[in-house]
């Protein structure tokens, strides 16, 4: 009977154990989300405007593909788990590896809002700190300012709605100028996923009596929809070339 008792117990927790694998194999398919949207960029400065269209697609703790359009020619920006980030012009199949500070997932507004980057719109990770908080009539604005003193920036102001989603953000220099104010508007929410379809940004960054205005329409906003672009990997017969070889591969593309 003891034999048979602890043939029962191994049984059971075998049974137990296969449930469990089951269970983790499953959970990060589950857990696993994918983002996609596309997006109209609105450039003005200095009287001219330069349009350009990127589709995003993002895999939640995975990679960032970027398709561009611009000049009736295309390109990839690929941005990995761990920071490195490469462009590939499919006219001529050629790659370009890019500095790891030159372009990161953090910049771009998705990755933010699918990473949980809301709340400080990525500061934290750009070494800011959470100083003050006060309600503002319906509204709440937050105060970060720079652990490290000495850069342009000397603080960084924004304003959450009653649903606590950004709704303006500004950066100022010492002397309390703007440096670029956003807005972010036309919230959609996709699958409990809310995002921004209008956003505007205005920059003086550079600019002494003018400023520079962006204007960024998303549209087709989909979530947990797997694309093909989700998956884009760059060919492995792709030509490395450097960074300045690759810049005028683009230009001439767009010509």
């Amino acid at each position: 009977m003891l034999h048979q008792g602890n043939r029962a117990v191994g049984t059971g927790r075998l049974f137990l154990i296969l449930s469990v694998l089951c269970v983790l194999s499953a959970a990060p398919s589950r857990a696993q989300r994918f983002y996609h949207v596309d997006a109209e960029s609105k450039t003005v400065k200095d009287g001219k405007m330069k349009v350009a269209t990127k589709h995003i697609y993002y895999s939640k703790g995975g990679d960032l593909t970027i398709k561009w359009q611009s000049g009736g020619q295309s390109y990839y920006s690929i941005t990995s788990p761990f920071g490195f980030s490469q462009f590939y012009y499919p006219a001529t199949n050629e790659v370009m590896p890019l500095e790891p500070d030159m372009m990161k997932a953090s910049d771009e507004l998705l990755y933010l809002f699918a990473e949980g980057g809301v709340e400080d719109m990525g500061l934290s990770r750009e070494g800011f700190f959470l100083k003050s908080s006060k309600k503002d009539g319906d509204y709440t604005v937050r105060r970060f300012e720079p652990r490290k003193t000495g850069g342009m920036c000397a603080w960084v102001e924004i304003a959450y709605n009653s649903d606590s989603l950004p709704v303006f953000c500004a950066y100022y220099n010492k002397k309390g100028g703007i440096i670029t104010k956003t807005y972010f508007s036309n919230y959609k929410i996709e699958k409990g996923f809310p995002f921004p379809m209008r956003v505007t940004e205005i920059s003086y960054l550079k600019e002494k009596t003018d400023s520079t205005v962006r204007l960024d329409i998303y549209k087709n906003l989909e979530i947990d929809v797997r694309a093909d672009d989700h998956y884009f990997r760059i060919p492995q017969g792709a030509v490395s070339v450097s960074m300045k070889d690759g810049l005028k591969a683009y230009s001439k593309q767009r010509k």
